[in-house]
């Protein structure tokens, strides 16, 4: 069955292709993957993504190609600040010198959450996209911080296996007049293959052979000699042949416009837009998380009009459009957008979704996973009557005008017609010179060093040799001495090693360390057996230590009940010299209620006394009176006697317990 990426069906017989696939699958080589316009680049990017088992993360130097590539940009993944950085940079140093002012370190400079490092530490593959663009030193810090980072110093990028993806002849890398003066006295020229990592590590060079965008023989032929700057004059004469400055496009075809510079692009815009009859609109996009404005991939806020041109940014899955089909806008009704094509059919356009990721660490897993930390929901399209050659590039049209007359830089006439799917289909808005084609030297020089098809079947089987045997050792390393059987297995199928003299040291080492290991093995059982021993002799001391504690813990919960006991006797007693004493209190009130009553009886009875006038019967009555109240004086009397002796009881009590010792408290003597 064949095998389905992004909407396209793989070539099974493409040769390079599979040989680039096995590489990334059954080796760890550094691999460059280059190839012409339309050869399936971003095809086989993809093709890894969904099939590679190794922990991969993808990377690209600009934010829009990271996020169509689904991964990050290097600078944000490794956290490098934008700047030119020369061999030796202070800014890189794992140690400074004594005599140096400035001690600060790699590790002040590239400072990683233990997740990222988890990641850094846990990578096995690294792709890099677009690497035509990435500058030498740029490349060569990220070896640094990888070598650094996950404590392999003296591997190129630490162990990672990197596969560089892009064209050297297409765009280069940026560096102006100031970045190139510092970097020149270090480097021999601003591409990647030009770093420090690069030209100690050779990497296999594969190109992609078979072009899928152009089937027109002549045209492809001409392009290939555009790309490396050998155009002949009756090949200028052939491709001059398309120039017509005056062509404006018929209302049928849509043609798109090449311009070298966005002053040009986005004026071209503005004034077609401005120029149709129909009501401007707008359309937001809705942005969730974290999705910053330089990675859009189109317009935040789309203007858009009836009969504007515009340009498909991304594929349908129902392969309706591609990236890059250029086509009409119809109608406009509230939020749905009719588009027509040149063939006259007619689709309405749903808004799609882009996510911006970022790599996390799952620790259970020991696996880098894709963390989505924002989404861009827009309409997949934007104005294109006129576009950048930078931008274009991997993009296909089928009619292109290309204005190049201003081509400034290496690599851009040939990304702009190479854009174009048939030579009728091309038209030039300005002639081309010889001087407008640029093909940088460095660029010629290194293409000689494509690795030839029957080496590559060599380095491949060295590749997947040096592999097999890694992952012998790595098995012994971890005991699983099956998977170890396994993996040598396969190995001696590409290299029989065991004759050599690294095996042999291999397997000495190897060996002794076992002996070693099991020596130790008998050591650690005699003490596990001694420990053993004094286990059990400790469980019987514990034991032991265990019923002493429970007794004296006995005694100590019956002293403590005892001197609860006490504690509330003491309370009680307390308590009840305080009853004493208020009803001691009420009585003394009593008692001076009563002699005011004598007194006031008295007084009513000398008052009888002179009223009455008899003696007699007043005598007798005092007398009984008399009688009366010294009964009563009597009872209370000896009442407050009674309480008196009480009282004098109870505080006695209080001062004898309080004169008690503490030991005799705590053994519960009363």
């Amino acid at each position: 069955m064949a095998t389905i990426i992004d909407n396209i069906e793989l070539d099974e017989t493409n040769v390079e292709f599979n040989y680039a696939s096995d590489f990334v699958k059954h080796t760890d080589r550094l691999v460059y993957l280059t190839g012409k316009a339309g050869t399936g680049k971003t095809t086989f990017l993809k093709y890894l993504q969904e099939t590679t088992t190794k922990n991969t993360v993808i990377l690209a130097p600009t934010g829009v190609a990271a996020i169509n590539a689904g991964g990050q940009t290097i600078h944000s993944f490794f956290q490098i600040k934008p700047s030119v950085y020369v061999p030796n940079d202070k800014r890189l140093q794992t140690r400074a010198d004594l005599n140096d002012t400035d001690r600060s370190t790699i590790f002040d400079h590239f400072k990683y959450f233990k997740e990222r490092l988890e990641i850094i530490r846990g990578l096995d593959l690294l792709i890099i996209d677009e690497i035509s663009m990435v500058r030498c030193d740029l490349l060569d810090v990220v070896d640094k911080l990888l070598r650094v980072f996950r404590r392999r110093e003296n591997e190129p990028f630490g162990g990672v296996q990197v596969i560089l993806i892009g064209d050297t002849f297409q765009l280069p890398p940026i560096a102006d007049f100031e970045q190139w003066e510092i970097l020149q006295p270090y480097y021999k020229s601003p591409f990647f293959f030009s770093s420090k990592v690069i030209e100690q590590n050779k990497p296999v060079y594969i190109e992609l052979k078979k072009i899928y965008r152009q089937n027109e023989q002549e045209f492809i032929d001409l392009l290939n000699r555009v790309r490396v700057n050998q155009v002949t004059a009756n090949e200028f004469n052939l491709l001059n042949s398309k120039y017509n400055p005056t062509f404006t496009p018929n209302g049928s075809t849509n043609y798109i416009t090449l311009a070298t510079h966005n002053k040009l692009v986005d004026s071209t815009n503005l004034t077609k837009l401005a120029e149709l009859p129909s009501e401007l609109k707008f359309f937001e996009a809705t942005v969730n998380g974290l999705f910053p404005e330089n990675i859009m991939p189109t317009d935040r806020i789309l203007q858009l009009k009836e009969g504007a041109q515009i340009m498909f940014i991304k594929n349908d899955k129902a392969k309706r459009y591609y990236n890059g089909k250029i086509a009409k806008i119809s109608k406009i009704e509230e939020n749905k957008i009719v588009v027509e094509f040149s063939d006259g059919n007619e689709i309405t356009v749903e808004k799609q979704e882009w996510n911006n990721i970022k790599y996390t660490w799952d620790e259970q897993k020991k696996k880098i996973e894709e963390e989505i930390i924002g989404t861009f929901t827009q309409f997949p399209i934007k104005l294109a009557w006129a576009i950048t050659v930078h931008k274009s590039q991997g993009l296909t049209f089928e009619k292109v005008i290309a204005d190049l007359g201003a081509a400034f830089t290496s690599g851009q006439v040939y990304v702009a017609l190479s854009r174009c799917t048939t030579f009728s289909g091309l038209v030039l808005k300005t002639k081309i010179e010889q001087k407008a084609i640029k093909t940088d030297p460095q660029v010629l020089q290194f293409a000689q060093n494509e690795t030839p098809s029957t080496l590559i079947v060599q380095e491949l089987n060295s590749g997947k040799a040096d592999f097999y045997y890694k992952k012998v050792r790595e098995g012994i390393k971890a005991f699983d001495f099956v998977e170890a059987y396994n993996n040598f297995t396969k190995a001696i199928k590409f290299r029989n090693d065991i004759e050599t003299e690294s095996f042999k040291k291999y397997f000495v080492i190897t060996a002794e360390r076992f002996g070693k290991i099991k020596s130790d093995f008998f050591i650690l059982q005699e003490k596990y057996i001694k420990v053993n021993d004094e286990k059990v002799e400790l469980k019987e001391t514990l034991r032991t230590t265990k019923i002493s504690v429970k007794e004296q813990k006995q005694k100590i919960d019956d002293q403590n009940k005892s001197l609860k006991l006490l504690m509330q006797t003491t309370a009680k007693a307390e308590q009840k010299n305080t009853e004493n004493e208020e009803l001691i209190s009420r009585l003394s009130l009593q008692v001076k209620d009563l002699e005011t009553r004598f007194r006031v009886s008295q007084s009513h009875l000398q008052t009888a006394n002179e009223k009455i006038g008899k003696k007699e019967y007043l005598n007798k009555l005092q007398e009984e009176t008399i009688r009366t109240l010294r009964r009563d004086e009597e009872i209370q009397v000896k009442k407050i006697q009674e309480l008196k002796s009480n009282l004098d009881n109870s505080t006695k009590e209080i001062k004898r317990l309080e004169n008690l010792k503490w030991h005799q408290k705590l053994f519960g003597q009363k």
